[in-house]
């Protein structure tokens, strides 16, 4: 079995996200703003997968932002602040919820 997951290194800040990917390593020495693509209600179920590849997000945290209007759990910006931390956010055809 083979997992194919389109995988981009990120490593300028802010870094809008494309729809099309699904794995983001956040590759940078200092602070990141990292911003979610704006989905419609057909795209429900989409996920994506970020992680502080550098494990540098103690002293550098990378912020994600939800765009326009919509949410991450109720908020407008989830945060990684941890050395190697991760989040995987999903969208629920309105606003996204963090699933790990």
């Amino acid at each position: 079995m083979s997992l194919s997951l389109d995988t981009v290194i990120v490593t300028t800040s802010p870094y809008t996200m494309n729809k099309d990917d699904t794995l983001f390593l956040v590759n940078r020495n200092s602070p990141s703003s990292i911003i979610l693509p704006n989905l419609n209600s057909g795209e429900k179920g989409k996920s994506f997968y970020i992680k502080d590849a550098s494990g540098t997000s103690t002293t550098n945290p990378i912020t994600i932002t939800a765009p326009s209007s919509k949410t991450i759990n109720g908020v407008s910006f989830a945060m990684l602040n941890g050395s190697y931390s991760h989040i995987q956010l999903a969208y629920d055809g309105t606003n996204w919820l963090t699933i790990a």
